[in-house]
């Protein structure tokens, strides 16, 4: 499987057109027209071809492995990511590989949720900073209970744990409903856009994702025909 196959099997990385990485993203027959995040052609792209080869070698060499206690595989609905286990695992790495070839300074995420894809990216980039944005427990998993033990679930104090856990120092985790927000209030050169996924929330968490001035945009599952992937149309056209 291609390094353009892999990445787009598991979300779309767009990169500022200042830089030569256009668009990655499954399924795509054409090509949108050309905007501030557009695309072109980029099938003989040196850059793309670089981004390829780094990340299949960063991919190849990644060690890192979920958190013991503090993973998806453990989290309140742990027996949706258990039974796909290897395939989230895949899932999981490509994040750490992503993150680890792009090697930002400062990784926002919109939507941290209890932590399991900051886990990867900054195990990835340890020196980069990490703000995290979302509602936590305050959202919609409000009132949630783990399915095996039936202890309320508490994200934030999760990824708080996790994030202990694995040394990680340089981060924020910021509670707040992203619809509130116009503009993201610190600057990023990585995005990681994984809050909900449906049309009207991806369109406007890109939007938002912009305002931080980012040089590369991560967008967790796009490829879903009805809710992420017009969302992202859209904002490529």
């Amino acid at each position: 499987m291609t390094t353009l196959a892999l990445i787009q099997s598991i979300g779309l990385v767009l990169r500022h057109p200042r830089n030569s990485l256009r668009v990655f993203l499954k399924g795509r027959n054409t090509t949108p027209a050309f905007s501030a995040w557009g695309a072109r052609a980029f099938g003989a792209n040196d850059g793309v071809l670089a981004f390829q080869r780094s990340f299949d070698e960063n991919l190849k060499n990644c060690t890192w492995k979920p958190h013991r206690k503090y993973s998806v595989f453990t989290q309140y609905d742990q027996n949706f990511y258990l039974q796909q286990k290897d395939a989230f695992l895949h899932k999981y790495k490509c994040f750490y590989a992503v993150s680890k070839t792009i090697s930002p300074r400062r990784i926002i995420e919109l939507g941290t949720q209890a932590g399991s894809s900051a886990d990867a990216y900054m195990s990835a980039a340890p020196g980069a900073d990490y703000i995290g944005f979302d509602q936590f427990e305050d959202g919609v998993l409000r009132g949630l209970v783990h399915q095996v033990n039936g202890v309320p679930w508490h994200p934030q104090e999760v990824a708080k744990q996790l994030f202990r856990a694995r040394g990680f120092k340089n981060y924020k985790l910021i509670k707040i409903d992203l619809r509130s927000m116009d503009k993201l209030p610190f600057s990023a050169d990585f995005v990681v856009v994984d809050a909900a996924h449906d049309f009207a929330n991806e369109y406007a968490d890109l939007k938002l994702a912009l305002t931080a001035k980012p040089s590369y945009v991560f967008v967790d599952d796009a490829d879903h025909l009805t809710e992420a992937k017009p969302a992202i149309e859209k904002f490529l056209a």
